[in-house]
C-alpha cells in the first residue's frame, strides 16, 4: 500500500505528524510505502526518517509553479500508484491537490477550527472548564489525526494494533532520524526563544535572565537556538561565560535538529523547537501565551511540562498571530525568570 501524506507547514506541525507515520508503519507493517509532502524548507526534518519512503518538497517560495508540483505527484502516481491521499493540513492548498489528483481516493484531518475559535471567545473562567471535557475534541494532535483516521482500518486486526500502537512502552509517539554526535561535550540545555508570531514569545531579556540563573546555579552549559532573522537574540551577546553558546543565525535545520537531540532539556515558546526536542526523547518546558495548550500542540512527553498564565484574555487567537490589545502583553510577562527557573530545576533534577 501507498499512502501520501500532505502537511506543507509548520516546523512544529510536521513533526508532530510523524505520530501518524509511525501509527501507520506499526498498522501496516513492511507492505506500506509512505510518501510525505512539506514545503521544501521542512523536508530536513523528515530526510532519512526509517518509516517515510519518500520525502517532496514544494519549492513555493523558491517559484516552484503549482502545475509542476503536480506533475511531479501524477509522475509518481504513474510509477507507484497512490493508493490513498491523508490530508493532514486541511487548507485551500491542500484541497487543491486532492482536486488534481481527483483519481486517488482522500481523506481530510478534521482541525477543530470551530472550537479553537470558540474558545478564543470565551472569556469566562468557568466555562473554559469545559473545554477540557472530551466532547470538544480538543484532545492533544497526536493523538487526534489516529482518532479521527483509525476507523478506516477498522477490522479486528486494525483495532488491535491500534491499541497496542496506544499502549506501548513509547511516550514520545513522534521520531525524526537520529544523529550520533555533537561539538558540545558537556552537559547541557537548550533555549529556543524564537517563535513563529512575535506575541508567543517570552521576552528576550528574561530568556537572558534565565542563561545566566542557569550558568551559575547549575552546572550545565547553554544553548540558543535561532534562525537569522531572529537578530532580538543579540541580546545574549551580553552574557560573558565559555558555557554559553549562542548560536543564533549559525545552524542549518539539521544542525539544530542535532543539538536538540543531544540536549538534557529544551526550554522555549509554543513552537517547533520544543516539538523536535520532543520527537528525540529530550523533556521541553513550553511558555504558553496567546495560545491554549488545549488547542492539541502541548507537550505529550511524560517527563514535559507548560507554563501558562490563567488569564480572561487567552488564548486570544488560534495561532498567536493576533497582536495583544492590552497595555501590557500579561500572558508572557506575568511568567517570572524565577518561577521558570523552578520548574527547570526541578525538571533537571529528575534526570
Amino acid at each position: 500500500m501507498h499512502i501520501l501524506l500532505v502537511r506543507f507547514s509548520s516546523m512544529g506541525d510536521v513533526v508532530l505528524q510523524t505520530a501518524t507515520v509511525n501509527w501507520l508503519k506499526s498498522l501496516l507493517g513492511s507492505d506500506l510505502r509512505l510518501t510525505f509532502l512539506t514545503s521544501s524548507e521542512f523536508v530536513e526534518l523528515l530526510e532519512g526518517h526509517q518509516e517515510i519512503h519518500r520525502v517532496i518538497g514544494f519549492h513555493r517560495r523558491k517559484g516552484e509553479k503549482w502545475e509542476n508540483l503536480v506533475q511531479r505527484l501524477k509522475d509518481l502516481h504513474k510509477n507507484d500508484p497512490i493508493d490513498l491521499i491523508l490530508d493532514l493540513h486541511g487548507t485551500l492548498r491542500s484541497l487543491r491537490l486532492k482536486v488534481s489528483l481527483w483519481t486517488i481516493p482522500a481523506l481530510t484531518v478534521d482541525k477543530r477550527r470551530w472550537e479553537r475559535f470558540l474558545l478564543t471567545k470565551v472569556r469566562n473562567k468557568f466555562l473554559k472548564k469545559f473545554f477540557e471535557h472530551p466532547f470538544f475534541g480538543l484532545s492533544p494532535q497526536v493523538e487526534r489525526i489516529i482518532e479521527d483516521f483509525e476507523n478506516i482500518f477498522s477490522d479486528s486486526f486494525g483495532k488491535k494494533r491500534t491499541q497496542s500502537f496506544r499502549e506501548g512502552p513509547h511516550d514520545e509517539l513522534t521520531s525524526l532520524a537520529p544523529f550520533l554526535t555533537t561539538e558540545i561535550s558537556r552537559p547541557y540545555v537548550v533555549l529556543a526563544p524564537s517563535a513563529s508570531f512575535v506575541p508567543k514569545r517570552w521576552p528576550v531579556v528574561s530568556f537572558v535572565e534565565l542563561s545566566k540563573k542557569l550558568l551559575h546555579e547549575t552546572n550545565y552549559d547553554v544553548v540558543v537556538l535561532a534562525g537569522k532573522e531572529d537578530t532580538f537574540c543579540e541580546a545574549f551577546n551580553e552574557v560573558s561565560s565559555d558555557r554559553l553558546h549562542q548560536l543564533q543565525g549559525k545552524t542549518t535545520l539539521k544542525e539544530s535538529m542535532a543539538f536538540l537531540s543531544k540536549a538534557k532539556l529544551c526550554i522555549g515558546n509554543d513552537s517547533g523547537m520544543n516539538h523536535i526536542a520532543e520527537a528525540y526523547g529530550v523533556p521541553s518546558l513550553t511558555l504558553f501565551g496567546p495560545t491554549d495548550p488545549r488547542f492539541g500542540f502541548r507537550p505529550h512527553g511524560t517527563k514535559s511540562r507548560i507554563l501558562e498564565k490563567e488569564l480572561s484574555c487567552r488564548p486570544c487567537s488560534t495561532t498567536g498571530k493576533k497582536p495583544c490589545h492590552r497595555e501590557r502583553h500579561f500572558c508572557m510577562e506575568e511568567m517570572t525568570v524565577e518561577e521558570v527557573f523552578k520548574n527547570v530545576k526541578e525538571m533537571l533534577d529528575q534526570i
